[in-house]
């Protein structure tokens, strides 16, 4: 099985283009600035955009918990790709620690159908859903 194939990295996470036909997150630990999550945002859509993909998988198990500010960037920036490229399906490793939960959720409930994402505790499941969704569920 090919290696996904890095397309950005700072402080916050990685991006990578997945050969199975998604963007992949993975999220690194500790401190990060605006300008990184705007960095993530901003990287992510490219690559999306660039391969024609509407599928993400995050990989959040590392994660700190959002600041308000970021949850504000994160949650303007999908409702407006939602606007222009659709709505985007992700896979989701949620991290343990509950601050971090509670910051994503609060996104998710915002969001208003631009994110729609299915929470796994499994690597390997999520991966394998994420592939074998060919559509946007309704």
């Amino acid at each position: 099985m090919a290696q996904p194939i890095l397309y950005f990295e700072n402080a916050m996470a990685s991006i990578y283009a997945h050969l199975g036909g998604y963007a992949l997150l993975r999220y690194h630990p500790g401190a990060r600035t605006l300008a990184d999550v705007h960095q993530i945002l901003t990287y992510t859509g490219q690559l999306l955009a660039q391969r024609g993909w509407h599928k993400l998988f995050s990989d959040q198990r590392l994660l700190s918990p959002f600041t308000e500010d970021e949850q504000a960037l994160i949650l303007d920036f999908w409702q407006a790709r939602h606007f222009t490229h659709g709505p985007t399906l992700g896979a989701v490793l949620l991290s343990q620690d509950v601050f971090t939960r509670l910051s994503f959720h609060a996104i998710r409930e915002q969001a208003y159908g631009a994110l729609r994402y299915q929470v796994f505790e499994d690597e390997a499941e999520a991966a394998s859903w994420l592939q074998q969704i060919s559509t946007l569920p309704s």
